[in-house]
C-alpha cells in the first residue's frame, strides 16, 4: 500500500469511528429516557387481572356510563395491551349491547376502566365486563415513574351539575406527552355512582397541572368520597419527550 492509500485509510477509519460514536451516543440518551421494559408473553408465572368492581350509571335518558375496577397483583409482569368489553344484559339475561376498548396496567396498579355515553334504547338489568388478548411484559424496574394526585375537590354547582378537581404532578425522570386521568364519586356504600376521565399533554418532570371532571347534570345519590388516579402509557415510546442536548441518566 503505497503512502497516499494508507493515509486515506486512516482518515477514512477516522470518521467511521467518529459516526459510530455519535450514533452510539444517540441510541443511549434514546434509551436513557425510556424505562425499561422486556416485551414479550414469556412463560413465566403471573396472576390474571383481578376484576374488583364494575357498574352501569344511568346519566341522561337512554345513556350510560360504565366503569370498572380491575387490579394487576403482578410485583414485575405488566399487561401491555389487552381487549376489554363490557357486555350490557337485560332482566331476561339476554344481551342487547357492547362496548370495546383497549388499555394497558403496570404491576401492582388499580385502574379504573371508564367508558362515557353508551346509548341504550332497552333497560339495562347487568353489565359484564370481559377482559381477553393480554399481552405480558416484564419490566425490568419502574423507579423513575411516578405520578401524584392531589388537591382533589368535589361540588355541586348552583345549576346541579357537579365538578371533580385535582392536581397531578409528574415526579418523574421522563417528561410525558400524555398522562390519562380517572375519577369517580362514591356513595356511603363505596359504590361507583359517577365515573368521568380527561387527559392532559406535554407534562414534564416536576410539573403540576390541574384537572377538571365535569358532570352537566345532577347525580342522583349523594357524594360521600371520591377517587381520582393518573395513568401513563410506558409502552409508547412517543410518550416520552425526549429532550435533546441531555445527557444520559444513570
Amino acid at each position: 500500500m503505497n503512502p497516499y492509500t494508507k493515509k486515506q485509510f486512516i482518515i477514512g477509519l477516522v470518521w467511521v469511528v467518529i459516526f459510530a460514536i455519535i450514533i452510539g451516543g444517540i441510541y443511549l440518551l434514546i434509551k436513557s429516557e425510556t424505562p425499561p421494559v422486556n416485551n414479550g408473553n414469556q412463560n413465566e408465572p403471573k396472576e390474571d387481572l383481578i376484576i374488583l368492581s364494575q357498574s352501569f350509571i344511568l346519566t341522561t335518558e337512554n345513556n350510560f356510563d360504565l366503569v370498572a375496577k380491575i387490579k394487576n397483583s403482578n410485583n414485575e409482569w405488566a399487561a401491555e395491551s389487552f381487549t376489554y368489553v363490557f357486555n350490557l344484559y337485560d332482566s331476561a339475561n339476554q344481551l342487547i349491547g357492547s362496548r370495546q376498548g383497549k388499555s394497558y396496567i403496570l404491576p401492582q396498579e388499580t385502574k379504573y376502566i371508564i367508558e362515557q355515553k353508551v346509548s341504550s334504547q332497552k333497560s339495562i338489568s347487568k353489565i359484564e365486563l370481559k377482559i381477553s388478548n393480554v399481552y405480558w411484559g416484564k419490566i425490568s424496574q419502574l423507579g423513575g415513574l411516578e405520578l401524584r394526585v392531589k388537591n382533589t375537590e368535589y361540588q355541586i354547582l348552583e345549576d346541579g351539575s357537579n365538578l371533580f378537581t385535582g392536581t397531578v404532578e409528574n415526579k418523574s425522570s421522563y417528561d410525558l406527552d400524555t398522562i390519562e386521568v380517572a375519577g369517580v364519586l362514591l356513595n356511603e356504600n363505596n359504590e361507583i355512582i359517577a365515573a368521568g376521565k380527561t387527559s392532559m399533554n406535554t407534562v414534564l418532570r416536576n410539573e403540576s397541572r390541574g384537572f377538571e371532571i365535569f358532570w352537566p347534570y345532577p347525580i342522583a345519590q349523594e357524594t360521600k368520597s371520591f377517587d381520582a388516579r393518573a395513568y401513563t402509557n410506558i409502552f409508547l415510546n412517543d410518550n416520552f419527550i425526549k429532550t435533546q442536548g441531555e445527557p444520559p441518566k444513570e
